[in-house]
């Protein structure tokens, strides 16, 4: 049987040096990447992919950190098929909900076992797509959030609109840079606000961040 391949992903030398360890004294795991920045795990996946990608949430490393919901963007784009294990200290439902929209598959936090990890590997190995560790399952039960909800009906051409204007652009630099009219772009948004319900620009901007649109 072939050893499932995991990437590792933490900002703190030492937590990936204890992950490290944990992994390689399973036989059924062999350790492909270990990395410090969000920018050179993602380098590393496109030569090598791998079945499963344990990343933090917050990394500041390296002159240009890639980290959060753009770090986990990235990797939906780089390593679609490999499972995502969002390892934590996040403590905010919010942010979960939106990591499983992103295609995080396990979220362990980093105040429970350590071998939560692993069984969290396991579980998403076995076809799962939703392991919440203890602390994680507690913190999401008491807010009352859903996790696994429709995410929003828009399309690609409108996705690109809101995020470029939640992004600090106006309509007109978002027309040229997309290549349409400015009646177009602002008919996209419209619609797009509509379908989010989103009543005011203050709505949407905060619809996206919560929702890991941007």
């Amino acid at each position: 049987m072939m050893a499932i391949t995991v990437a590792i992903a933490d900002d703190h030398p030492v937590v990936v040096s204890l992950l490290v360890q944990l992994f390689q004294a399973d036989p059924s795991f062999h350790v492909e990447h270990c990395c410090n920045e969000g920018s050179a795990l993602i380098e590393s996946l496109a030569r090598v992919p791998t079945d499963i990608v344990i990343v933090d949430y917050s990394m500041s490393r390296g002159d240009r950190p890639v980290d959060g919901f753009a770090l986990l963007r990235k990797l939906r784009e780089v390593a679609p098929e490999a499972g995502r294990v969002l390892f934590t200290m996040q403590r905010n439902p919010t942010v979960f909900a939106a990591a499983m929209r992103l295609g995080v598959a396990a979220i362990v936090s980093k105040e429970d076992e350590v071998a939560e990890l692993l069984r969290a590997c396991r579980y998403i190995q076995d076809g799962g797509a939703c392991y919440l560790s203890p602390t994680v399952r507690t913190i999401v039960d008491q807010a009352g959030t859903v996790l696994r909800d429709n995410a929003p009906p828009l399309t690609q051409k409108e996705l690109d609109v809101v995020r470029l204007f939640v992004s600090g652009h106006s309509l007109a630099d978002i027309a040229k840079q997309l290549g349409r009219s400015v009646s177009t772009v602002s008919t996209q948004k419209y619609t797009a606000m509509r379908k989010l319900r989103a009543d005011t620009n203050v709505h949407l901007i905060r619809y996206a961040y919560e929702n890991g649109l941007i």
